[in-house]
């Protein structure tokens, strides 16, 4: 996978390059290149369509990708075709990647690169994108809404595709921080010797890795967890959510005031952490974890993975 996904950062790098200041643009640019290039039929068996991956390999593509600040669709793309696979629907439009992912949210639903999609899969069904409230991020990727409460409760398969996914995006773009972080303490000198030595500084570069390494472990956990486990996945991202927040505030602290410039580069990582950890919260995540527990009982929150038994005594 390490070839598809240097291939990945580097035809999608191209395409910043060319849009560098029409961020609408380049958001087109990247949806487009996506869905022309297939990474999202990585995890798809052959005889539905796809290239007969797993999950994992995908996850390493997303994960390389937004290491190297660049937003791509394939979370929303994947989760599509899973979605619609798994509902026996027609996949010829989500293999094209003109089917994406909704998600529910408060009173409302959202469907990141709605603008771009024909329809978004929800709970076995597609909900045409023709009536979106088109909205941005702060990264200023599509993320649009439309505003009809989402029936059901219980874990939706798709949605959960994307939670993995969404983490995966948010463990690559906490990593390159944390590595740009680590770089700019050891060459940047302050009284004669890199900042890296003053013990503060090394602190934070500290912490911003070892934030990094958790979140990948809750990748880790989440990659292995059945698709409508409703503790270990949702679990993963809020980790992984909560890690951004922070790998985002040590890298601004120990970049200073040039960490905030476009020229250096750090922003493009640490808005998309921003960003990405919003969609959703820790808060909205962990809220769900809780009515999940409570309908499972106790044993619930001491176990991951699918060969759990809400029978069984733990």
């Amino acid at each position: 996978m390490r070839a598809v996904a240097e291939a990945a950062v580097q035809v999608l790098s191209a395409q910043v390059a060319a849009h560098r200041d029409d961020p609408a643009a380049e958001m087109a640019a990247m949806w487009r290149t996506s869905g022309e290039q297939g990474w999202h039929l990585l995890a798809v068996p052959e005889t539905a369509g796809g290239m007969g991956g797993d999950l994992a390999a995908l996850a390493a593509v997303v994960r390389a990708v937004s290491a190297a600040g660049l937003s791509a669709p394939l979370p929303e793309l994947h989760a599509g075709l899973f979605g619609t696979l798994a509902a026996g629907l027609d996949p010829a439009a989500a293999l094209d990647g003109r089917i994406g992912v909704a998600l529910p949210r408060g009173a409302g639903i959202a469907v990141p690169w709605g603008r771009h999609l024909d329809a978004a899969v929800l709970a076995g069904t597609t909900l045409p994108c023709a009536d979106l409230r088109p909205t941005v991020n702060l990264a200023h990727e599509p993320v649009d809404t439309l505003a009809r409460p989402a029936a059901g409760t219980n874990p939706d398969p798709a949605v959960n595709r994307w939670r993995i996914l969404h983490a995966a995006r948010l463990v690559g773009a906490a990593e390159g921080a944390a590595r740009r972080t680590a770089a700019y303490a050891a060459t940047r000198e302050q009284f004669g010797r890199p900042i890296a030595r003053f013990q503060a500084v090394a602190a934070l570069v500290a912490e911003a890795h070892a934030q990094a390494v958790l979140a990948a472990a809750a990748l880790d956990a989440a990659l292995v967890a059945a698709d409508d486990d409703p503790v270990t996945v949702p679990a993963g991202l809020a980790t992984a959510a909560r890690a951004a927040g922070v790998v985002a505030r040590c890298a601004h602290q120990v970049h200073g005031a040039i960490g905030v410039t476009r020229e250096l580069g750090l922003e493009r990582l640490t808005r998309r952490l921003w960003a990405w950890r919003d969609l959703p919260t820790e808060h909205e995540l962990e809220a769900g974890i809780g009515r999940a527990v409570r309908a499972g009982g106790e044993p619930l929150a001491w176990s991951a993975g699918p060969e759990f038994d809400v029978g069984s005594s733990g």
